[in-house]
């Protein structure tokens, strides 16, 4: 039996215990826990307790409630390093480069891979999807969804769902903060530009050649938050000195 105390210490067995269940008795994503009396019961502990312990699983992205049923096991995911990285680079921008360039060693080995794999079916997708980008950079519009797919399209002939979730992490923390942190594109027509290049090297097959294109692309990425966060440390220094003053 389990001392019955909310202590983080005791949650944090719980919640091991909890794991062990589900490894124990190989429960699978959608499989459901047993209900949070039983567990309580099982432990020996409180159902507050339990039903803490649970809202950390579910913070990690292990668990998920369901309305009427109960908790079930979830899907792997990386929900829990999405909520790191970007509480991480809010707190430390001047890491991004950082991560920037773990998401470019990610994708130059993808590119790689994917462009002897990729079948003309696909190529069409994309160049569907480069042509819509074109017209709404050329308009004015926000083509955030269109950059968003452009690099989950390319790389899902690779099958490999945790690489497209890891590259779509790093896309979605980064837009986060470039929101915060550095000025908008400021030649949105270019960028598009810059993915065709990347495009046109994996429609022939030349893998060295998208390799250098997609490292060209990130060294323009680099310069824009390099110059963004050295903008927004300017303004902060200048920022303290009136206050200090």
């Amino acid at each position: 039996m389990l001392k019955r105390s909310r202590e983080p210490g005791l949650i944090r067995i719980i919640q091991e215990r909890i794991k062990q269940i589900i490894t124990e008795n190989e429960l699978q994503p959608g499989d459901l826990l047993p209900p949070e009396g039983q567990l309580a019961e099982d432990l020996g502990v409180s159902r507050g307790s339990v039903r803490e312990a649970v809202k950390s699983l579910e913070s990690l992205g292990i668990v998920e409630s369901r309305h009427g049923e109960g908790v079930g096991v979830r899907e792997f995911n990386f929900d829990s390093v999405l909520d790191f990285l970007s509480f991480g680079l809010a707190f430390q921008p001047a890491r991004a480069s950082e991560i920037l360039q773990i998401r470019e060693w990610l994708e130059e080995s993808a590119v790689v891979a994917v462009t002897p794999l990729i079948d003309q079916a696909q190529l069409d997708q994309i160049e569907k999807l480069l042509v819509v980008w074109e017209k709404k950079a050329a308009a004015g519009e926000s083509t955030s969804d269109e950059d968003r797919s452009f690099h989950r399209m390319l790389y899902s002939p690779l099958g490999n769902a945790s690489l497209l979730s890891l590259i779509d992490i790093f896309w979605v923390v980064y837009n986060a903060l470039a929101i915060r942190k550095v000025p908008e594109d400021r030649d949105p027509l270019l960028t598009v530009q810059a993915h065709r290049e990347l495009f046109e090297a994996v429609c022939h097959r030349d893998a060295p050649l998208a390799r250098q294109r997609l490292s060209e692309h990130f060294r323009s990425i680099e310069l824009r938050f390099k110059q963004g966060l050295e903008s927004g440390a300017g303004k902060n220094a200048a920022s303290n000195a009136t206050v200090t003053e």
